[in-house]
């Protein structure tokens, strides 16, 4: 990833936001997570922008242990900004040894876009909740995100991408119920079953939302 920004001039201080597809995930997340804070320690990323992130259990063809994305900006002027957004409704990431910012904000001078992290079930103090309860534990993660995008005059029509996770392909039909319920059916939205990062986790969701400028 870093070479790949080098070649354009960037470095990984100009990264927003990152996906990790890990191979086996829940064999090694710990694991995973050291390299990723020896990394972040050694290039200052910890004294800028922690990038929002995504780390979710998926294989792939080339039987990988990892695959992953980077979304990054390099601004011409400071009429662009770029910050991280805390989340109301849980603690930071980092205060359970987890890199990453539960959500990031790019002002732009025509709009501002949110960019939401992989977010699941889990309480302010870090632990997961709900456990066992798939209802219960999307129903708690939507509740994070609507909280995230309000603290930013945002709401879910403003959302224009949006995966939903899920431990077991049947949990589909759960959020599928919860989403006609809460208005959400017509969000763009597209579920992938796959492991999350604990696994008592059941389902997570990641999203953008942007709002133009009058």
């Amino acid at each position: 990833m870093e070479e790949a920004l080098n070649r354009t001039g960037m470095d990984f201080s100009h990264v927003v936001r990152t996906w990790f597809y890990n191979n086996s995930l829940l064999d090694w997340y710990e694991e995973f997570n050291r390299a990723r804070d020896i990394f972040f320690a050694s290039r200052g990323v910890f004294d800028r922008l922690v990038p929002a992130s995504t780390g979710i259990g998926s294989g792939n063809r080339e039987n990988a242990a990892l695959l992953a994305r980077a979304f990054a900006i390099r601004p011409k002027s400071g009429r662009v900004t770029v910050k991280d957004i805390p989340s109301p409704l849980q603690c930071s990431a980092q205060d359970y040894r987890s890199s990453f910012s539960r959500a990031v904000e790019v002002d732009h001078p025509l709009f501002r876009q949110v960019i939401v992290s992989g977010t699941a079930s889990i309480a302010p103090g870090g632990e997961s909740v709900h456990l066992g309860d798939i209802d219960k534990q999307t129903e708690l993660s939507l509740d994070v995100i609507e909280a995230i995008l309000k603290s930013r005059g945002m709401g879910w029509k403003d959302v224009v991408r949006a995966v939903a996770y899920f431990k077991d392909k049947d949990y589909a039909s759960h959020y599928g119920k919860i989403a006609l319920r809460r208005g959400l059916s017509i969000m763009p939205c597209i579920g992938i079953q796959a492991d999350v990062c604990r696994d008592n986790l059941l389902f997570e969701m990641e999203l953008d939302a942007a709002v133009l400028k009058a």
